[in-house]
């Protein structure tokens, strides 16, 4: 009886081996052949591309494009990195995107479908050609700041941008070179990567970069709460006469010939937009129906003006608010004023390029 039990209990054991062996061999086949669907998918198969480039691979990619083969390490170690944007540009061709730039073309070639476990359906590519980017170097930045802005490279005053570009929704400010454009740095070919990037505006002040991958931007612009603080740039403007000379203007109570215009189109520059504006406003038969009304004394209250942005010391905007206060019809009547002001200097005086009306609940910053 003992024996008996003993030979149950080897046969157990065997069996139970066989089976773990068994179990071992298939699921190691599943595993394989899931990683071998998982490489064979497009953007890992894209990835797998690039992280199999070897060190022979990339060195003669450097030299082709004539760049230091000291850059060799650094290449290496972007081609292992997980973050690679792929973008499908024609048929099965692919570019492969790197901190907002393009790094690598891959070809691919389609063979057709296939299956995994005959479960699993997909088409299998195989890697045709792949094409480096080095056009710009290996190490490249791309820069864009106001014109009148300071780029410093490790210190360094970097000049001479490759593009430039009106600030957008501002073209009524491009009369001359007072009012700043939106420029573009293309910092090429470096041997290593920067150690810093700054920049100043036009104060002399350092500003903080917005960055994307190779890409830093500052598009944002000074902005000033009070009039006391835009001081120091604009001097002595006087923003509420001319704001309340256009209130007056659009009521015919200004004073001066064609019903105001005289007076204040010495604010304005001749063949601007505003200038037309307020000359058809002069000019036109509307002008003759502002109801009859009588201003009250004062005629004006509640002025405010304050949301300064400063684009440079040789132009800016602000808001304006005020209340102009009349009777009509023998009943009091209250016309608010809540417009954004924008000037720049014009043979070293400052002229207003444009008002616009400012919608209640807006943020005139934005």
């Amino acid at each position: 009886m003992p024996k008996k039990k003993s030979i149950y209990k080897k046969s157990l054991l065997i069996y139970t081996l066989l089976l773990f062996l068994l179990a071992s061999i298939f699921l190691i086949y599943v595993y394989s052949n899931l990683k071998k669907y998982e490489r064979n998918l497009l953007e890992p198969l894209l990835l797998n591309t690039i992280h199999d480039l070897d060190k022979k691979e990339l060195q003669g990619y450097l030299e082709q494009a004539n760049q230091s083969t000291n850059l060799l390490a650094t290449y290496q170690e972007m081609t292992k990195r997980e973050d690679y944007k792929f973008v499908n540009t024609e048929g099965t061709i692919y570019d492969a995107y790197l901190d907002g730039r393009v790094v690598f073309t891959i070809k691919l070639k389609s063979l057709g479908e296939t299956s995994c476990l005959g479960l699993l359906q997909y088409e299998k590519f195989d890697v045709v050609e792949i094409f480096p980017h080095l056009e710009n170097g290996l190490i490249y930045y791309e820069i864009k700041i106001p014109s009148n802005y300071k780029l410093f490279i490790d210190g360094e005053v970097y000049e001479n941008p490759t593009k430039e570009e009106q600030m957008p929704n501002l073209e009524f400010m491009y009369y001359n070179d007072s009012m700043p454009k939106m420029v573009t740095y293309e910092i090429k070919n470096l041997e290593q990567p920067a150690k810093t990037i700054e920049v100043e505006n036009f104060k002399g002040e350092k500003v903080e970069l917005k960055q994307d991958g190779i890409h830093y931007t500052y598009e944002e612009t000074m902005k000033l709460d009070t009039y006391e603080q835009a001081k120091p740039i604009i001097g002595n403007l006087d923003i509420e006469t001319i704001a309340k000379n256009w209130s007056l203007f659009l009521s015919q109570d200004l004073q001066g010939g064609n019903y105001g215009f005289q007076t204040f189109k010495t604010y304005l520059v001749e063949g601007t937009d505003m200038y037309k504006k307020a000359y058809n406003w002069a000019h036109n038969v509307d002008i003759t129906f502002t109801s009859k009304h009588t201003l009250k004394n004062p005629p004006f209250s509640n002025v405010r003006i304050e949301n300064f942005i400063m684009y440079g010391d040789s132009a800016f905007s602000c808001e304006v608010y005020l209340e102009k206060n009349m009777i009509v019809s023998g009943k009091n009547q209250t016309d608010s004023m809540h417009d954004t002001l924008s000037f720049i200097k014009v043979n070293n005086e400052w002229k207003l390029m444009n008002i616009k009306g400012i919608k209640e609940g807006a943020n005139p910053n934005e």
